[in-house]
Order: C-alpha cells, then structure tokens, then sequence
C-alpha cells in the first residue's frame, strides 16, 4: 500500500506539539509524583502520630485492668474535639502483645479479650510483624496506612497502640493533580499546534515560492523572489535570485552563440558549396567559350565534352550528397538489424569479389532496435570510403555487436591509412584526400551518429588501414497507442 507523504506545514506543528506536550507531561508526572510522594509521606507522619500519642497514655488503664478507661482514653487520643478530627481515621485499637483487643473504636465488632482476627486471615503475617516492633512504625496496605506504636511500662511491652488511616483522600488528591497534568498537557499541546502552524506558514510561504520559482527555472521562466527578511531563508531567496540571474545569463549568452554557430556552419557551407560548385563551373564555361569559338572542331568538341559531363557529374555528386543528408536528418523508423542486410547486397553489387574480401559479422538479435534509415546511410558511407580506400584491393569487415545497452558498428579496411594531421579534419564538411570525393560523407557520418544520441572514433595510420567505430544507445520498442 502506498504511503502518502505528509506535507512539511503539518509535520512541523505535530512535532512541535508533540515535544511541547512530552516535556508538559514529563514535568506534570514528575511533580506528581513528588507530590504523591509528600502527602504520603505527611499521611504516614500522621499515623505513626496517633500511634504514639495513644501508646503514651495507654500504660496506666493497662496496668489496672480498666478495659473503660482505656478505650475513653483511645477515642479521645483519636477522635478528639471536631475541630482536630482526623478525617482519614479507619480504625484505632489497642492490642496486648498476643495480639488480643483491649480497646477497640468499635467495640460491638471487636469485643475485648478476643483475637483482632483469626491465624488464617491475610492480615495475620501483618500483625505478627506489628506485634513484634519495638519502636513506632507505619504499615502500607491497599487503601490505608496504619502507624503503630508498642504500649511500654517499666521497660515492658505490655501492648501495642493500632492506628489506621485510610488513602482516599490521598488518592483523590491524585486523581485531581493527575487531572491537571492532563489538561496542562492537551492545553499545551493545543498551543503548539497553533504556534506551529503559525510559525510553518510564515517558514513555509517563501519555501513554498523558491520551490515554485525553481520548477519555473527549470522550464525557462524566470521570476525573481521578492526579499522581505534578512534571515537564513531571505539570503537563501537572495542566492537563488543571483543564480537565477546568472543561469539566465548564460543561457541568453548560449542562444546568441548557437544562432551564431548556425550563421558560421551556414556560411561555411555556402562557402564550401560555392567554391565545390564554382571551380567545375568555370571549366565548363572554359570549354563551353572555346566550343562556341571553334564550332566545327571535332577534336576539339572529343576533348571537352569529356571535362563538361566530368564537372556536372561532380556538381550531382555534391547536390546528391546534400539531398542525402537533409532527407536522413529527420527520418525515423525503429527496426532490427535485418534492414542492415540492404546495405550489405548493395556493397557485395559495388565490388569486385576477386580484389576485396569483404566479411559481413553481424551479432545482433532482434531486440537490438536502432534507427534503421540513419544507420543504414551511416554503414553505407563508411564502407564505400574503406573500398575507395583499397584501389588494389584489400579486406573489409563489418562487425555489428551489442556492448551493454550501447550497440556498435565497426567498419574496418586494410587500405593505406589516413595521415596522422589529417585525423582532425576528416570530419569537416569538404574535405577529403580524393579527387573525385565530394568531403560530405563523413560530415554526415558523423551529423547522423550524434543525432542518434553516439559518436564515431576512428583509428588509422598510413600503411595499416583504417577502423571506424559507432556507437549509438539502444532504441525502446515503440508502445502501440490503443485506438
């Protein structure tokens, strides 16, 4: 299942409000618990009190046996006038050291002379614990506190002063701080939602603006930040704004010099084609003249007309070769290899087997997909360059492979090489080492590699051949759009 991601204006008052809240509560539990803690504390003081103070007036009604005295003497110690009434009194009594009622608050309950209760009862370890404590002491038990306090004459225990004080207001005074921490909580919680989503909207906004105006960046529109703060965010606006301006800059700078560069390859090209097309022009008008001068010389009309159709057939040629290249340019059909093997009958029809070995290598498969009219004026240029390259006759192979997602095409002929200062300008429209060559073949070799996305390296050294390699990405088989 997808997770949807939340947006950084939720996600800054939820975290504020989360810490605000943790540390909230974390301080209410701590002085909560301290608090619980003292009134515990004051509680038990309380009852180990009591304790004492009925211990203390206890000895003498034992001593004489008044079972009367001794329980006036018990509710008054506990009960006292109603303005010192201890409100958390459960029980008072006083023992003798078997454990035995000698007084009792309740006397109908727990008649004097009888065990406080039986051997089996779950308070019974309790009392044994109690019975043997030699100073003041206080017991804890679920919902009350008991203090006690031995009832001594002479040096002797002769009883044991019961005094039980119960928890519920304790736990009530909890259950309200519990109630406050809890509140203080939600409330600071609230607080930080608020102060969170104030403080996302005012972070946010300008974020919010440079991400806008960072996609618009990306598209080619550019709009400068408006700075109104001088903080980390206002010198982040303010940088961006500068590289904005100098991208902006520089691409206003790019497109002025590609404009430039089309004005120079353009003119390069006129100047190229007019002087190919100039230098046979002015030998035919040559021979043309000295025909028109001469018109009933045999001779001389067996002699130029030869010059005449050799410099138009240059002139078809160059045109040709131009036509070629403004057709290919955009063509755009996603084949196989199998469109390759065109090239191929048409190279086997130009040569003579009998001078040129020519090896045709090809391992590709049919997923190996590629632009099958560029490629095919690719191959056919370079291997008609390696047989003009090999007049005496040689050995031409072509190797096609696949390396990785890249597909390559190597053309490789043992004839005589290009010179080492001449490797940097065989690319360059009109140049070449032959008469009779036009100079466009490899400029559009090369025009059509790097428009399928490749390039072309060549290794060569007068004596030992030359070999081209092409390199072009893999095409993607074209998804059919439903109809």
């Amino acid at each position: 299942m997808r997770r949807v991601p939340l947006s950084l204006s939720i996600k800054l008052p939820l975290v504020l409000s989360v810490v605000v809240s943790v540390v909230a509560a974390t301080i209410g539990v701590a002085m909560l618990d301290r608090d619980r803690q003292r009134l515990r504390e004051e509680l038990n003081g309380r009852a180990v009190l009591l304790a004492r103070t009925v211990a203390a007036i206890a000895p003498e009604p034992v001593l004489r046996g008044d079972p009367w005295a001794l329980f006036k003497s018990l509710r008054q110690s506990v009960r006292g006038p109603e303005s010192a009434r201890e409100k958390a009194l459960i029980s008072a009594m006083v023992l003798d050291p078997q454990g035995r009622v000698l007084a009792h608050l309740e006397p109908a309950a727990f008649p004097i002379g009888l065990p406080v209760m039986r051997p089996d009862s779950p308070e019974w370890p309790r009392l044994q614990a109690e019975l043997a404590a030699r100073v003041p002491d206080v017991f804890e038990g679920d919902g009350f506190v008991e203090g006690v306090a031995p009832v001594q004459a002479s040096g002797y225990t002769v009883g044991l002063a019961r005094v039980r004080l119960s928890t519920g207001e304790l736990d009530q005074q909890t259950a309200a701080a519990a109630t406050t921490v809890l509140l203080l909580s939600v409330g600071m919680a609230v607080i930080g939602i608020i102060l969170g989503a104030a403080w996302s909207i005012r972070t946010l906004r300008p974020l919010r603006l440079l991400s806008r105006s960072m996609y618009d960046l990306g598209r080619g529109i550019f709009r400068p930040l408006q700075v109104s703060r001088r903080d980390e965010i206002g010198q982040l606006a303010i940088s961006f704004n500068e590289m904005a301006a100098e991208i902006e800059d520089k691409r206003r700078l790019q497109s002025e010099v590609a404009a430039n560069e089309k004005v120079l390859a353009l003119g390069r090209i006129a100047a190229g084609v007019a002087h190919e097309v100039n230098n046979p022009l002015a030998g035919m008008l040559n021979c043309l003249s000295t025909l028109r001068a001469e018109k009933n010389d045999p001779a001389l009309v067996a002699r130029y007309l030869p010059l005449i159709e050799s410099g138009l057939r240059k002139i078809e040629a160059l045109v040709k070769d131009l036509l070629i290249e403004l057709r290919v340019e955009d063509a755009r059909e996603i084949v196989d290899s199998g469109c390759l093997e065109d090239v191929r009958d048409l190279v086997n029809a130009e040569i003579d087997p009998r001078l040129i070995e020519f090896v045709w290598d090809n391992r590709l498969g049919a997923d190996d997909l590629f632009n099958g009219p560029k490629m095919q004026q690719i191959l056919l240029n370079l291997l008609r360059n390696a047989v003009q390259a090999m007049p005496d006759g040689g050995r031409l192979l072509c190797r096609l492979r696949r390396d990785g997602s890249t597909l390559v095409f190597e053309v490789e002929d043992t004839g005589h090489g290009i010179a080492k200062h001449d490797l940097s300008r065989i690319f360059d429209p009109f140049f070449t080492s032959r008469p009779a060559g036009t100079g466009l073949g490899l400029w559009i070799v090369l025009r059509l590699a790097q428009s399928l996305g490749g390039s072309v390296e060549v290794d060569s050294a007068p004596g030992r051949g030359t070999k081209f390699r092409v390199r072009i990405p893999q095409e993607q088989p074209r998804v059919p759009q439903p109809a």
